[in-house]
């Protein structure tokens, strides 16, 4: 740690204490200014981490059947969503099929502070649209396929009426954003080759459109007595590009194994960052009510082995693991342009994890033209807890879900849902002291599919 980042820890700490302890806190120096910036904008640093559900940055997975078996995706896929989990197996379709598949995923998480604040979030339900294209051709010794999905993303909105956000004198109202927003759209055209009667590889294109946007009050009042709060709004968007390779060996009649690889990437935002009721001395050092704003996320490569067996006719089941290198993201850096004034550290430290996850699912042929799916999946968190924030309120944990599926003809529907069972989260060491408390998240995952087979 270098002294700079030392002192603005100091500061941080000093200032949260003396915001808990006196309601006409302003400024009465430079330095104490500067201890404000520092933790206000520290605040919105860690927001660009931004909340999601599955772990980290990472969406639950995409399409029907890879909800309903989480656990067992990776060695069976026999519809078009083969294309995002594991392109080899596009192999496995008979017939060219399109197929539309909506997320849907139900967010609430609750927040109290060691002096008794709490704060809970608003506009729980968020929707994570996914398409799929795919084709077998030459005999079924190629396949193509395209996948548009939303593999990372969602958002939260605190309630901004709550104890921990409504008054200078809250926790939160400085040093976490009120609302903060990732947008993510992947196209992943790819193709597979089948090498041997056993053996088929395939890989793809991964071109991910992302948008962020943070929201968050501003102190004007600690600077400038009598002055109102501002929101700080910060947007922005930017194209990053990857691909994906999956491999899949079927070593014995009823057993396979399979291998997949997504890369990294790195997405650059630029956009503008904009405040309100910036009081009229504020322009003599050199602040406005707009400016550019660029940023930067670090999404992780993944790797990931499946095994898959059919016990019988109509039963099959599948075990994955996967390895996420989170610990890309070491910190995060923001620039606001002529706004910079307001950000004496604009680099914050994140120093994320690698993390795994684990799991086992299956389906049961149970009747013609109907199947059934269930799985369990782990998830472990790689954020920890002195860079934890509320715009991440990430946890460890355990996903038990299942699936029903209708075939009739050329038509198919399919049905899953997953109730996802967050450890509580306790926090006491943050580099924040203001994010110190309990969180507690609630999470229901749906799905909905629809295919065609042409």
């Amino acid at each position: 740690m270098n002294i700079m980042t030392a002192n603005a820890y100091e500061l941080n700490s000093a200032v949260t204490e003396e915001v808990a302890s006196d309601n006409r806190c302003r400024p009465e120096s430079p330095s104490q200014w500067l201890a404000w910036s520092r933790l206000w904008i520290l605040g919105l640093c860690v927001a660009a981490a931004l909340p999601t559900n599955a772990e980290g940055f990472r969406n639950p997975p995409p399409g029907s059947f890879n909800l309903g078996r989480s656990g067992g995706r990776i060695a069976h896929i026999d519809d078009a969503s083969a294309i995002h989990q594991n392109p080899a197996n596009l192999l496995d379709l008979s017939d060219p099929e399109f197929q539309f598949s909506p997320s849907v995923v139900r967010i609430e998480a609750d927040f109290e502070s060691p002096t008794g604040q709490t704060a809970t979030t608003k506009d729980p339900w968020k929707a994570l649209p996914n398409m799929f294209l795919a084709a077998p051709l030459e005999q079924g010794k190629l396949a193509v396929g395209l996948g548009i999905t939303t593999p990372y993303g969602l958002g939260s909105t605190w309630d901004e009426t709550s104890s921990a956000f409504n008054s200078p004198m809250s926790v939160l109202r400085y040093t976490s954003p009120y609302s903060t927003d990732l947008q993510t759209v992947n196209f992943n055209p790819g193709l597979a080759v089948k090498l041997t009667e056993s053996l088929r590889i395939g890989a793809g294109l991964d071109v991910m459109w992302s948008e962020l946007s943070m929201k968050q009050f501003y102190p004007w009042g600690m600077t400038f007595p009598g002055a109102r709060d501002g929101r700080a709004i910060a947007e922005g968007d930017g194209v990053g590009i990857g691909g994906n390779v999956g491999i899949t060996w079927q070593f014995t009649e009823r057993q396979r194994l399979a291998f997949t690889f997504r890369s990294a990437m790195d997405i650059d935002y630029r956009g503008d960052f904009s405040i309100d009721n910036v009081p009229p001395m504020a322009g003599y050092m050199g602040l406005g009510s707009r400016s550019d704003f660029t940023s930067q996320l670090q999404f992780p490569n993944i790797f990931a082995i499946g095994y898959g067996i059919e016990l019988t006719k109509n039963i099959r089941v599948g075990a994955d693991l996967e390895w996420l290198q989170f610990s890309r993201f070491e910190s995060l850096d923001l620039d606001f342009g002529h706004n910079n004034v307001l950000i004496p550290n604009r680099s914050v430290r994140q120093d994320w994890d690698d993390t795994i996850t684990v799991g086992i699912g299956g389906d049961w042929r149970f009747a013609p033209n109907w199947v059934l799916r269930a799985g369990y999946q782990f998830y472990e968190s790689p954020v920890p807890d002195d860079t934890f924030s509320p715009t991440i309120p990430d946890a460890d944990q355990n996903v038990i879900t299942v699936g029903l599926g209708y075939r009739y003809k050329r038509h198919a529907f399919e049905i899953a849902y997953g109730a996802d069972f967050y450890d509580e989260r306790e926090i006491t060491d943050n580099q924040n002291p203001a994010l110190n408390g309990d969180y507690e998240m609630t999470v229901h995952l749906f799905s909905l599919a629809y295919s065609f087979r042409f």
